[in-house]
């Protein structure tokens, strides 16, 4: 899915069906509360994205943005986050444990902003 392909109901069937979507366009999206455990999310855009209490467990966020996105409690474990993008995020109390690809100065960005499981 290239990014600027916002249509909604493909997204959610994706989700649903647990395919790939990798190059998502999700900006400025509210979608908290949603799974997205598990998935290809390479390259996704969740620039401005409500993602609090969301799920992406297990996913593949290789060089996804998550700048200005709210990530409230949203839960990030045994993700793959090399290359991941939180620049001004809000990620107080997101679960970040076991996550691969964080580089230190990111950890501890992360952490300084609230963020639990560094």
């Amino acid at each position: 899915m290239e990014n600027g392909n916002r249509n909604l109901r493909v997204i959610l069937k994706k989700i649903y069906n647990r395919e790939s979507l990798a190059r998502v366009d999700l900006r400025n999206l509210y979608l908290s509360y949603m799974d997205f455990s598990g998935l290809d999310l390479r390259r996704a855009n969740f620039e401005g994205c409500h993602l609090s209490y969301g799920r992406m467990d297990r996913s593949d966020l290789t060089d996804a943005r998550f700048t200005e996105a709210i990530l409230i409690k949203a839960s990030f474990k045994e993700a793959n986050l090399t290359g991941a993008n939180f620049r001004s995020a809000v990620v107080a109390g997101a679960d970040f444990s076991e996550v691969r690809g964080l580089d230190g100065q990111l950890r501890k960005y992360l952490k300084s902003k609230g963020a639990t499981g560094l």
